[in-house]
């Protein structure tokens, strides 16, 4: 099963739970430990998983965190978990404390729903204030599924966690800021934004006014700038990809017994995703490969990275994802489905992007 939906099945598990009234003790078996085993953490294991790890404070003898995570032996990070009704405020300071007596890199306050990710960003050996990452499983965004993985025990690699963290701690701030004034503009905001439209004296019903006219303005000027990107990457896409075309006609008319023959509908597949792609990658990365059984799109031109496989010789045009499997000779177990037509392309996104995520974390 691929991680993602390992995930996905573990989120099942929350909502089933969500509305249960359960304690500490409870959240932690039915929630908590689950989810690390899915990290590939096991709890029953101490060199995985210390229950109840021992971080003692100074005169204080006999303080302990929750869980402490072990990576190639050492303790690299601490967990404190609450009740899954809790809000989780104010708890980090009792983690900040831990955090400090140990040589742990990453420290995680949970209630088994909602998951916030510590570092010491601000100043050595002394977590930040505010988490680098926040996870809520009830409302969870494609974005955060790669960065969970990141901490899964075959994937745990501290110095890129940390290097990534300060960009993603002042990249989510932002996007938390801007989300807030889209649904609900503070008065400091729209003083700022009226200054450059308006030269009046800016009374507090003038303020009001401005409020209700942003947040048409922002909700239209942000899908405006979406689709002229998206037209963009198109159009862009399709003039780079006329030469390959031509080229790939030359070819053919050069060695007439090739029965490789690249269709329209297979060009246009590989416009379609690659402007799919684009949102998150450069262009460039996104190429293609034509066999006599099928039409491959890849990441960095490379075989063994394939996004997707598109077999257009029968009566329904067929799509092949890669996953985690392998058959006994080491071949990759492919997930197929049919589509109608190329328009349901659109519908894999989440996959695709899911997909050439994790070729660009092996890079």
């Amino acid at each position: 099963m691929e991680f993602k939906d390992k995930i996905e099945e573990h989120v099942k598990v929350i909502r089933k739970y969500q509305n249960e009234d359960f304690k500490e003790e409870q959240t932690k078996m039915y929630l908590i430990a689950p989810f690390l085993n899915l990290l590939g953490y096991n709890v029953f294991n101490p060199d995985d998983v210390i229950a109840e790890f021992v971080a003692d404070i100074g005169e204080k003898k006999g303080e302990k965190v929750d869980y402490a995570l072990k990576v190639n032996g050492e303790i690299e990070i601490l967990i404190e978990t609450k009740p899954m009704a809790d809000d989780l405020s104010n708890h980090d300071i009792q983690l900040k404390r831990y955090f400090h007596v140990t040589k742990a890199k990453i420290g995680i306050l949970t209630n088994g729903v909602i998951y916030k990710f510590f570092t010491d960003l601000e100043e050595k050996n002394i977590m930040d204030n505010k988490p680098f990452l926040s996870v809520n499983f009830l409302d969870l965004t494609e974005d955060k599924i790669p960065e969970i993985r990141k901490f899964s025990k075959s994937n745990y690699n501290p110095e890129q966690i940390l290097n990534n963290a300060e960009i993603l701690k002042y990249s989510n701030g932002m996007k938390n800021y801007l989300s807030r004034q889209l649904e609900n503009p503070d008065d400091d905001f729209i003083k700022i934004i009226a200054k450059e439209v308006y030269d009046g004296r800016l009374m507090q019903s003038k303020i009001e006014g401005f409020k209700v006219i942003f947040k048409d303005t922002f909700k239209t000027f942000i899908n405006d700038y979406a689709r002229r990107k998206f037209e963009r990457v198109l159009e862009n896409s399709t003039k780079e990809n006329i030469e390959v075309v031509e080229e790939m006609t030359e070819e053919i008319e050069e060695n007439p017994e090739d029965k490789i023959v690249t269709t329209e509908t297979e060009m246009e597949s590989y416009f379609i995703i690659k402007s799919i792609l684009g949102k998150y990658t450069d262009l460039d990365n996104i190429t293609f490969k034509d066999t006599r059984s099928y039409f491959s799109i890849l990441f960095q031109n490379n075989t063994r990275k394939w996004i997707c496989r598109i077999f257009t010789g029968v009566e329904k045009i067929v799509i092949s994802f890669p996953t985690d499997e392998r058959r006994d000779g080491g071949a990759v177990v492919e997930e197929r489905t049919q589509m109608d037509s190329l328009k349901e392309l659109y519908k894999f996104e989440e996959k695709l992007v899911e997909i050439l995520n994790k070729y660009i974390e092996e890079k």
